[in-house]
């Protein structure tokens, strides 16, 4: 696995960020009937069909809105100035590519949750690709597909998050709530929490049950990723109306990713006077964790009294299949490591958590 070669920008968003000349689309803020936080959302583009070059969307709530049943694709676009979200599919097929999308948020940015690059809406049909984007200056997430009836292949795309911020958890990519979806190849990086409020980021988060307010996520793949510098490279949270590990299968598969992290800076993910840090964190049912390469000071086990670090994390999560999985080049099932996760599975699971999108 090269480093290198994934954390290239698309040839796209090079041109893009160049000011190669591409088709300019300008348009006034209008009304889409998308209703977040008792705001009718307006939006640069309402159902345009195919989308490339630039979409200034400065003022607007949305740069580009695909509503129910709509069709379009997103091509060699540059989607930048929306405050809550950079493109919505709100139950239409749209294929989402070779595109960048950035400063989604407020000015400058803050807690409130929204601010989201790309989104599929919760509980709709949206369907359609996401590949090969290039995502950064979110304010709360780069790429979020929601509910049982959407579906998305999530395939190498590049989301740099903020780094570490006091104001907001971000994560940088979402599949929950019973999606249809996979996430595969992509680099992400930098979502990273350093503030009160019992929370942290998730490089990928994996998230669904009675808990969030919605359907448990199942069956996804989260393969080949490199998660870089996140305060939990891959969680999974599928959990229960007693926000405990759900019982029925998730099934979800975590392999062949690379999770690095060379710093503790989360404070409360695991109480109010304790951080939280894992490469690969699970909460669920007979989920697979397997062929995983975990390194870095900010992974490494056992933490202190205010650090809880794990490279993989199982202690609150059902009948889980570990295998194969590594820590800076040593078997995680070596005596040493052994020892730490021993430790660490004494603390008490319950105080963890994550803050999704829906």
């Amino acid at each position: 696995m090269h480093l290198n070669s994934r954390l290239a920008l698309p040839l796209s968003a090079l041109a893009l960020i160049a000011g190669t000349p591409l088709s300019s689309a300008f348009a006034a803020c209008t009304p889409t009937g998308f209703v977040r936080d008792s705001i009718n959302l307006t939006a640069a583009l309402i159902n345009p069909g195919t989308v490339h070059g630039d979409v200034d969307a400065t003022g607007c709530n949305i740069g580009i809105y695909y509503g129910p049943g709509s069709h379009g694709k997103v091509e060699l676009a540059n989607v930048h100035g929306a405050n809550y979200f950079g493109i919505v599919n709100n139950g239409g097929k749209v294929d989402i590519r070779a595109s960048a999308i950035s400063d989604i948020g407020e000015k400058p940015f803050n807690g409130t949750q929204h601010g989201v690059a790309i989104y599929f809406a919760f509980n709709t049909a949206a369907k359609g690709d996401i590949t090969d984007n290039y995502i950064w200056s979110y304010q709360k997430g780069g790429i979020v597909v929601n509910g049982p009836l959407a579906s998305s292949n999530i395939q190498r795309n590049t989301v740099i998050g903020l780094g570490p911020v006091n104001f907001i958890a971000q994560n940088g990519i979402q599949a929950g709530f019973g999606a249809d979806a996979d996430v595969q190849q992509n680099t992400v990086s930098g979502n990273s929490y350093t503030g009160a409020g019992l929370t942290a980021s998730g490089g990928i988060l994996v998230v669904g049950g009675d808990c969030y307010g919605g359907n448990p996520q199942t069956n996804s793949k989260v393969q080949g990723n490199i998660a870089l510098n996140n305060d939990v490279g891959a969680y999974l949270s599928n959990l229960d109306a007693s926000c405990n590990a759900v019982t029925t299968p998730t099934k979800n598969t975590v392999q062949l990713n690379v999770l690095l992290n060379n710093a503790f800076n989360n404070t409360t993910g695991n109480g109010p006077t304790q951080g939280y840090q894992a490469g690969i964190s699970d909460q669920g049912s007979q989920d697979t964790i397997q062929n995983n390469e975990i390194c870095g000071l900010g992974y490494k086990p056992p933490g202190t009294a205010t650090t809880a670090a794990f490279a993989i994390d199982v202690s609150a999560t059902n009948s889980p299949k570990v295998k194969n999985n590594s820590f800076c080049g040593d078997p995680i099932n070596s005596p040493s490591m052994s020892a730490h996760a021993a430790r660490q599975a004494a603390m008490d699971a319950s105080t963890r958590s994550i803050t999704p999108y829906k």
